[in-house]
């Protein structure tokens, strides 16, 4: 008599399913965090500049994209520099020359 295994075949679908129903929510969930951090963001300034003011909020962004560049960790200020290029292009497109503002090499 030959040991029969139980079948895991629906086993193995109902897994399949919910790693693809976890990788969905997870998409959801970071969509959703996304779109409440741009909120905050623009809540924040718009507060910041109607409480100091313009010179004083472009002065605090200021410092504070200093200190992201000054960072120890290298990925934060690729991460940074990144950021900062594309932000610079769409506010202040160029002509296309392949490369950023700035780059990781340069000293800044």
């Amino acid at each position: 008599m030959p040991n029969e295994q139980p079948s895991t075949h629906p086993i193995n679908e109902r897994l399949e399913q919910s790693f693809r129903d976890a990788d969905q929510a997870r998409e959801e969930l970071t969509e959703s965090l996304a779109n409440s951090v741009a909120a905050n963001c623009d809540l924040l300034h718009h507060g910041l500049v109607g409480a100091k003011g313009l010179e004083v909020t472009t002065e605090m962004y200021r410092h504070l994209l200093g200190r992201l560049l000054r960072h120890s960790s290298g990925e934060v200020r690729n991460q940074t520099l990144a950021q900062f290029n594309e932000s610079i292009e769409k506010f202040w497109p160029r002509a296309k020359s392949g490369k950023g503002f700035f780059t990781a090499d340069d000293d800044h």
